[in-house]
């Protein structure tokens, strides 16, 4: 596509209005980098929407924001989540992030969430920017970023500090409208496309840096979302992926039932029903050694693992007990001879890693 063609489909895709803060030359930005997730090929643009011909394909933008999935969100329709994302979109002219977080928890939400667990994913929310600033320094700079499984995009905003783009991108298309209000807030860009992260709509070799936080435990291969990563990444750039461990001697952060991961996969769901009364067959938690073998498989190297820093943040609204182990796990974090040791029992699963230089990606 020319640089005419693609000045006139930023026009064409992304009116000026309200829910839409993206400028003319950041929108061709993100606009250039879009193939189609099936055949990678370059799209055409129609009214509000972007066209395939190769595939006969044709994927809507709504409420300003490109849907270029392959297969729905897990929980709802295409449709039903669309008709959310303009729930959500109706109140953002008037709310806050906060306050709108809290609307979307308490009325769109699905499956309905029990109380303790959705003020725990609220407060945990709010405090995203604390705990990205934590291991900002980690992700290094470039040009260009992209974030899979962005959700309410605060590692998005913060990401633009040291790259020239970043593009967000998740498979719920309500929880972007979400992540626009935080980015207006944060007075930054709302680069935001609603894909799967196993048929990702970008050309090979496009991101210097790829990141997945909380992702690869909700998707059912994760093999298959590392591979994409790879596609869209360059000789040498880097993977970092943040996610729950499913070894770990903390409660599962999901639903909060203590030793989840310890039991036989076919197992876990029959106890989460017991304990908590709760279904558990969209969560697909791994370990450090089964994201190591991912990881090698999907040609990437250099991989380091990380500790999370617990931030006081984190304590909020946990039991005194919960309080307790965190503070121990902080003391031992501190001291070196400890790390290595207590990374497979971990809350969480902090690595990153390189794409091996000598991998050949096409489109």
């Amino acid at each position: 596509m020319s640089d005419i063609a693609d000045h006139n489909l930023v026009n064409v895709m992304w009116p000026s209005s309200s829910c839409d803060p993206i400028a003319a030359d950041e929108r061709a930005g993100l606009s250039s980098r879009l193939r189609c997730p099936l055949c990678k090929q370059k799209l055409e643009s129609e009214k509000q929407a972007f066209a395939c011909s190769p595939c006969g394909r044709t994927y809507p933008v709504v409420l300003g924001i490109p849907d270029l999935r392959v297969y729905c969100d897990p929980y709802i329709t295409v449709e039903q989540d669309h008709e959310k994302g303009r729930i959500v979109q109706a109140q953002a002219e008037h709310m806050s992030f906060a306050e709108l977080l809290r609307f979307y928890w308490e009325n769109v939400s699905l499956p309905p969430t029990p109380v303790d667990l959705r003020e725990g994913f609220i407060r945990h929310l709010l405090s995203d920017e604390t705990r990205v600033e934590t291991f900002q320094q980690q992700l290094g700079d470039g040009k260009t970023c992209l974030d899979v499984g962005c959700g309410a995009s605060s590692l998005v905003g913060l990401a633009q500090q040291k790259f020239d783009l970043v593009i967000g991108c998740d498979v719920a298309f309500r929880w972007l409208v979400l992540a626009r209000k935080r980015l207006q807030e944060m007075g930054a860009t709302a680069n935001l496309v609603c894909c799967c992260a196993d048929y990702l709509p970008f050309a090979a070799e496009t991101f210097d840096l790829v990141t997945a936080i909380s992702l690869l435990e909700h998707v059912r291969d994760a093999r298959a979302v590392v591979r994409e990563c790879g596609r869209v990444q360059g000789p040498g750039a880097r993977l970092f992926v943040w996610m729950a461990n499913r070894f770990s001697l903390a409660p599962e952060p999901h639903v909060g039932v203590w030793g989840v991961g310890f039991l036989p996969r076919r197992w876990m769901p029959g106890y989460v029903k017991w304990r908590r009364g709760l279904s558990y067959d969209k969560q697909y938690l791994l370990s450090c050694f089964e994201l190591r073998r991912i990881f090698k498989n999907a040609r990437y190297e250099s991989l380091t693992f990380s500790l999370p820093r617990v931030t006081d943040a984190d304590l909020k609204g946990r039991s005194r007990f919960e309080k307790l182990g965190a503070r121990f796990f902080r003391l031992l974090s501190s001291i070196p001879v400890f790390r290595w040791f207590m990374i497979p029992i971990s809350p969480a699963l902090l690595v990153l890693a390189k794409k091996a230089r000598d991998d050949a990606s096409g489109l």
